[in-house]
């Protein structure tokens, strides 16, 4: 690849590559970076450093500078430094050198934030975007946290840029070394041949511009703009026309041991396999964010939560019987929770409507989730309004604890896991789980440890149980670090890479998954009454699980390469691409896999639509967010659900999300066979879609459910019943417009204001940046006579020609 320059004939970076800063709006405002007008904001490359030296001494205020584009590298892009240039830019008036902008904003253009020289990266220190108490005081999910002011981030000098508003300035992020170190020379250039004057003419220049314009800040009578005025827009002439979409996705959840009962019953929280049998979760965040969404590869801040915890559903699936895991008192299950880095938005709907009693409004029973195949044991409920597709939650029991992990990955260079919480549930049973979790890990090479963080908890899925079950119950987390992340660990940064500045410890994975596994076993042994010591619940699941995970498995290489490196790898795509198979047999229609995860893995969460995530009703012809067939004002065209045998609900989760739900079901479909000396684990048959399982001789409804007798297909294996589920990550506020198309959505009449409630504005199809040279005025106008005098001489030159040609009897 030749390096980046605009000096050589018809070189241009008209499409510069890069990474954008986008606006958010929330409940009571917008974040993020963005245009204020539709115009484009251009100006010429300057680096900062000599934007901010001059300002400071320029005693002009307020007079007339060319307008400029600050130029910094990543390391130095902090709420300070974006203040300063702020602060300083408002100190002059644009002149109208590239084009007028009416947004009163001073001569700052926008800003490119280019990244470190490779071979520095070393010797930098990089701060964490997030604020010192992530999605605590000062955010907008400071009502979703437990001690919303702890300072969880202060060891990565966290300074809260996430969560600022920067409109008026639109930012890029330029990844790619060669153009960022060409850029980082000509902005050094441009910036020292006007050291002592800002309004110093200066040609030819490298200019960049801006066409990035995300949205409004403030209504035509002044009023801020939310995501509730976002999600409601209504255009001149009255008419419901939405200028964003709320975040969301699809978390995924499967329980261990036979499969959960599909079928409704009229005890709440109740079904005949379990008989109220309450519910012991382990859980992780699956997604992570950063300044430019394009770029969040969440390595410790989502890779390794995944991963553990898959490995540690291997271990339980592949090592215990589902009849002994039955004999339990309280059922496992594992939760992967979409949304969590923007309010907790996964697991405050799930644990909501687990334990909250979930009301369909057309009936709790719901309807078949696909009307020709309402007579199949193995077909789901659904509800219509509000939608879920799949209503297999209901017959869960309450929830008596939950254990979550987080950032395990990178443990500052120890070997000291730490367990957070333990004291917030009235039940007294997180204290019993931060015990279960010391004795299992006091052996071995890495250990657990009480945190030495008091009345607070780390954000996590535990906060959105505590919380919303008013400490009824709770939780602990098992961490990667004590009372604060560990230091440079790039908390919600784009540098949390493997392949840039994160560091990942693969056996301190390993030894968390194998924790994780145990104690779950440990916590679902406590009876009733509490009875049960921690030793004794140690032992027994130590018992159960004698084995390890370990990081040079086939399994842990396979996966981690997919969610560290290659997201879009052959193993996430062979299990996606078996569940969009199953779905489109089940359904009849082939919605093909969603998202991609990207290459490196990108785990932001991504905007709820149809194309995205969100389910939808399909009857009579018609797709629908939700349905309503009772509503007085619905349309003509809107038909009882059922009326024509095709209606079905659909759903078309991310790459992400379906291969979570098909790796689920494979570990712990293995339940249904597992045999802790592998003595009676049959070959497994192999398969491309459930229709090839049809006859599978190893699933037997001699021992096992009914459900568990029905084999299914899961990343190319046929397996005993499917036990994995989708569930919907929306903020709880929000709700799927009834009878409208996907991806209009109301705000929930009982809306409690205490939700984020985040939604991305949509974007132009033409946004962009592009550099150039500006030769100037006079070079233009030179440009221009030199070529009107060349055409008049070729006029000339032509006629007298002719003439000759006309002379000889040649034209």
């Amino acid at each position: 690849m030749s390096a980046a320059t605009l000096n050589k004939p018809f070189n241009n970076l008209e499409k510069l590559p890069h990474s954008p800063c986008v606006t958010l709006y929330h409940r009571n405002g917008r974040v993020g970076c963005g245009t204020l007008e539709r115009e484009v904001m251009t100006g010429r490359l300057l680096h900062w450093s000599a934007v901010v030296s001059n300002g400071a001494s320029n005693s002009n205020a307020q007079s007339s500078v060319p307008p400029y584009v600050a130029v910094l590298d990543e390391a130095d892009y902090t709420t300070s430094s974006i203040e300063m240039l702020q602060t300083f830019s408002s100190n002059f008036v644009a002149g109208d050198d590239y084009g007028p902008v009416n947004d009163g904003g001073g001569p700052l253009r926008g800003i490119l934030v280019l990244s470190t020289d490779p071979s520095s990266i070393e010797n930098v220190t990089f701060p964490s975007p997030e604020p010192l108490a992530p999605q605590g005081e000062g955010t907008p999910m400071e009502n979703l946290s437990v001690g919303s002011s702890y300072e969880w981030n202060v060891n990565n000098n966290g300074d809260g840029l996430t969560f600022t508003d920067m409109a008026g300035v639109p930012t890029v992020y330029i990844e790619d070394s060669q153009t960022a170190n060409y850029l980082r020379n000509v902005a050094s250039e441009q910036a020292n041949s006007i050291s002592s004057d800002l309004n110093a003419a200066v040609y030819p220049s490298v200019l960049s511009e801006f066409n990035y314009y995300m949205g409004p800040s403030e209504t035509t009578d002044g009023t801020k703009v939310t995501s509730q005025q976002c999600l409601g827009w209504k255009d001149l002439d009255g008419n419901w026309s939405p200028k964003c979409l709320p975040l969301g996705g699809n978390s995924v959840w499967a329980a261990a041991g036979t499969p959960v009962t599909l079928g409704y019953t009229d005890n709440e929280n109740a079904n005949d396999n379990s008989q109220d049998r309450p519910t012991v979760i382990l859980a992780a965040s699956i997604d992570s964010t950063s300044m430019f969404h394009e770029l969040s590869p969440g390595a410790n801040t989502a890779a390794s939560n995944i991963l553990s915890l898959l490995l540690a559903a291997e271990l339980l699936g592949s090592s215990i019987k589902d009849e002994v895991l039955d004999q339990l008192y309280s059922r496992i299950a594992f939760a992967f929770f979409q949304g969590e880095s923007y309010g907790f938005i996964g697991s405050r709907s799930f644990v909501k409507d687990v334990t909250g009693g979930f009301e369909c409004q057309a009936g709790n029973e719901g309807v078949p989730s696909v009307m020709k195949r309402k007579d199949e044991t193995s077909t789901t409920r659904a509800c219509l309004n509000p939608l879920r597709t799949d209503l297999t939650f209901q017959n869960l029991g309450d929830i008596r604890g939950m254990i979550a992990v987080d950032q395990v990955g990178n443990l500052g260079g120890g070997k000291n896991l730490y367990v957070q919480g333990g004291a917030n549930a009235e039940n007294g049973f997180d204290a019993f789980l931060s015990e279960v979790m010391f004795e299992l890990s006091a052996n071995g090479e890495y250990t657990a440890q009480a945190s030495s963080a008091e009345d607070s908890l780390p954000p996590s899925p535990v906060s959105s149980l505590v919380q919303l079950s008013a400490s009824g119950a709770g939780g602990v987390v098992l961490t990667g670090y004590d009372d604060a992340f560990v230091a440079n660990s790039l908390y919600h940064s784009h540098l949390d890479s493997v392949s840039k500045s994160q560091s990942i410890d693969k056996d301190a994975i390993a030894a968390s998954a194998t924790l994780l596994a145990r104690s779950a076993v440990a916590a679902a042994y406590q009876n009733e009454n509490n009875e049960v010591d921690a030793a004794t619940a140690a032992a027994y699941a130590l018992n159960l699980l004698p084995n390890t995970v370990s990081a040079s498995s086939t399994t842990f290489e396979s996966l981690y390469s997919c969610l560290f490196s290659d997201g879009n790898c052959d193993t996430l795509i062979k299990y996606a691409s078996v569940e969009s198979a199953n779905d489109a047999i089940r359904t009849g229609i082939n919605l093909g896999i969603g998202q991609p995860l990207g290459k490196p893995p990108n785990y932001y969460v991504s905007v709820y639509n149809h194309e995205n995530g969100q389910g939808f009703v399909a009857a009579s012809g018609f797709k629908y967010g939700a349905m309503d067939s009772s509503a007085e004002d619905k349309d003509d065209y809107v038909k009882d659900y059922g009326e024509d045998e095709n209606d079905t609900t659909l759903l078309r989760p991310s790459l992400l999300e379906m291969s979570l739900n098909g790796l689920l079901n494979d570990f712990l479909g293995r339940g249904s066979f597992a045999d802790s000396n592998d003595e009676t684990t049959p070959d497994l048959k192999a398969c491309s879609s459930t229709n090839d399982c049809s006859k599978v001789s190893y699933c037997s409804s001699s021992d096992s459910n009914e459900l568990a007798a029905i084999s299914t297909c899961a990343g190319g294996q046929c397996i005993c019943g499917s036990r994995a589920h989708y569930h919907p990550a929306l903020d709880e506020a929000i709700s799927p417009a009834a009878n409208q198309a996907p991806g209009w959505f109301t705000i929930d009449e009982n809306d409690q204001g205490v939700s984020a409630m985040i939604a991305e504005p949509f974007w132009s199809s033409f946004v962009g940046v592009r550099a150039y040279n500006d030769a100037g005025e006079g070079v233009g106008l030179f440009s221009s006579i030199a070529g009107a005098i060349f055409t008049l001489i070729c006029l000339i030159v032509v006629h007298r020609l002719k003439k000759s040609l006309v002379k000889d009897k040649v034209y």
